[in-house]
């Protein structure tokens, strides 16, 4: 078995991580434009690429898995850290290697605030339409009662207007 191609490998399976990562963190940017202004086909698409870019970063972090499996197993291993894997093939030019995985790490950690921060918005934006919907549903008095109102001397108020107390949905009147 040929190890240095493994290696060489790895270290572009971990390349291509990165690439899909940068595009599913520009992906999660276009989320939370369109969680912000509320425009719907558009986190429609963005979900669809999303979801295409997961399934693309899921197959690499298999080809990766077996990879590093194949190398630690051949090093006789038992972590399969990138840092082991470098010791332990000191012939191979470790430092791509490492240089890769870091940035990998730090794009993925980006991914992960943003995807949180997504989240919060979204949890947000959910209470907001709940609430304007309990708001809808429990209404029990016409909106319009205000506009009825006379305010005497003392500051008190009373209707001109009698209105039975009527649900938003279910109007009567």
């Amino acid at each position: 078995m040929n190890f240095e191609k493994e290696f060489e490998t790895l270290v572009l399976v971990l390349d291509k991580m990165k690439e899909q990562y940068s595009k599913f963190k520009e992906a999660l940017v276009k989320q939370r434009a369109a969680i912000i202004t509320n425009n719907t086909t558009e986190l429609t698409e963005v979900l669809t690429q999303i979801e295409v870019i997961t399934e693309n970063i899921n197959r690499l972090e298999s080809r990766r898995a077996y990879n590093a499996d194949i190398l630690t197993h051949n090093a006789c291993l038992e972590t399969k850290t990138i840092r082991d894997i470098v010791k332990a093939y000191p012939e191979f030019d470790g430092s791509k290697l490492e240089t890769v995985a870091l940035e990998l790490k730090k794009i993925a950690m980006e991914v992960k605030t943003i995807s949180a921060s997504n989240s919060e918005l979204l949890e947000i934006s959910r209470s907001i339409i709940r609430e304007t919907m309990k708001t809808i549903m429990t209404q029990n008095t016409d909106p319009r009662d205000r506009a009825w109102r006379t305010y005497g001397n003392s500051g008190a108020y009373s209707r001109t207007v009698r209105r039975e107390p009527v649900h938003i949905v279910n109007r009567k009147g």
